[in-house]
């Protein structure tokens, strides 16, 4: 069984929010606590939370999770430095095999997802999720793919870079829409 490492990236600051995005409150409690709950039942052997903005502030109020947290001083460079922040975390790590990249404003990606992912994995670069006729996150790395992720700088569309270099990417198709990302304010009303 490969080993396989989920990677949380909180690099996004949003838009409108009074105070820290990840501290708002969605479903009785703070986006990245549940998150992380989300993660915890993921087949994954570990996981990583790469915090960018405000990550003193949201590493002083999180839970009890069985997750590393890792700070990415230069998360204003974009979304490239956090991909490299937590890459480099796993690869200093014990040997991982695959790397499952998912946002932390993306909080109720179901387990049996990354499970279809993973299954997919044997044999892939990358595995994406194609929720009826749109790919989407999270998306699934294998070790080979690391070194080219971590040379890349400033916002990064890893979807796009995927789509560019198609050799090796596997698609795994989902029969209803992407679960939504919150991006401001109005998305956390309702949940």
């Amino acid at each position: 069984m490969p080993r396989t490492v989920a990677v949380v990236l909180a690099n996004d600051p949003g838009s409108g929010f009074v105070g820290s995005k990840y501290l708002s409150v969605v479903g009785g409690i703070t986006l990245i606590d549940r998150s992380l709950a989300g993660a915890s039942v993921w087949p994954v052997d570990e996981v990583i939370v790469v915090l960018g903005p405000d990550a003193e502030d949201i590493a002083a109020t999180l839970g009890s999770w069985d997750a590393t947290i890792v700070i990415d001083p230069e998360w204003e460079e974009g979304s490239a430095a956090s991909l490299r922040v937590g890459l480099d975390v796993v690869m200093r790590g014990p040997a991982t095999d695959l790397v499952v990249i998912a946002f932390a404003d993306q909080p109720e990606i179901p387990a049996s997802d990354v499970s279809a992912l993973l299954d997919a994995a044997e044999g892939a670069t990358a595995v994406v999720p194609k929720y009826r006729y749109r790919r989407g996150f999270p998306i699934v790395l294998a070790r080979e793919s690391w070194e080219h992720l971590l040379g890349l700088e400033g916002d990064v569309d890893l979807l796009g870079l995927l789509e560019s270099h198609p050799e090796g990417v596997a698609e795994v198709w989902f029969d209803r829409l992407e679960t939504p990302r919150i991006r401001i304010p109005e998305d956390v009303t309702g949940r």
